[in-house]
């Protein structure tokens, strides 16, 4: 029986937004905040985590992202500003956001948990909070530390880019971190 593969579903990021996060990784790379930073060539916009899928689930999942994928045009969007969630006090994920076209994003996201909800995936019960993961903190932190550097960034800005696509991804996890393959990939319509 071929093994389960972990996927999620994501928009891809352009190498010139890949060298801002890394930017903004290295202005908040310091000793009084201990992170874990997400590989940049690793950051993409999640749109919904799916799990453990069977390899025979893919083209029918990829059939559903088409279906997502055509309805929706093509979109711009900038990554903007820097956050944690939960919050200041117990940050368990260091993020930048999104600015832009943002009620696009928002609109693709809620046709692709429509459609791989009529193929069997559960509903994401959270609302979608538009993000880009860059780091997790290892340990506790004294929130002086990270707000003066968040704030700091608050007004830091990506150039505009095209959000063209949405991919199905795999996920392998390895001792050296996460490694990501695209199984399939559904072009926006123009």
């Amino acid at each position: 029986m071929p093994k389960p593969l972990r996927a999620f579903v994501a928009v891809p990021l352009p190498a010139p937004v890949i060298d801002f996060l890394q930017q903004i990784q290295q202005q908040l790379h310091s000793p009084m905040i201990n992170v874990r930073w997400v590989r940049p060539e690793n950051i993409h916009l999640t749109l919904k985590f799916l799990g453990d899928i069977e390899p025979s689930q893919v083209p029918v999942i990829g059939a559903q992202l088409d279906a997502a994928a055509v309805s929706t045009p093509a979109f711009t969007l900038n990554a903007r500003g820097v956050g944690v969630f939960p919050n200041r006090r117990k940050p368990r994920v260091l993020w930048v956001g999104l600015d832009g076209e943002t009620g696009m994003l928002k609109t693709l996201q809620t046709t692709v948990e429509t459609v791989l909800a009529a193929v069997g995936f559960k509903r994401e019960k959270r609302a979608f909070r538009a993000h880009l993961t860059i780091g997790r903190p290892r340990k506790r932190m004294d929130p002086d530390d990270l707000g003066g550097s968040l704030d700091r960034l608050q007004t830091a800005a990506s150039a505009p880019f095209r959000v063209g696509r949405v991919c199905l991804y795999q996920s392998v996890l390895k001792p050296s971190g996460a490694e990501y393959t695209v199984l399939y990939s559904a072009p926006l319509s123009d």
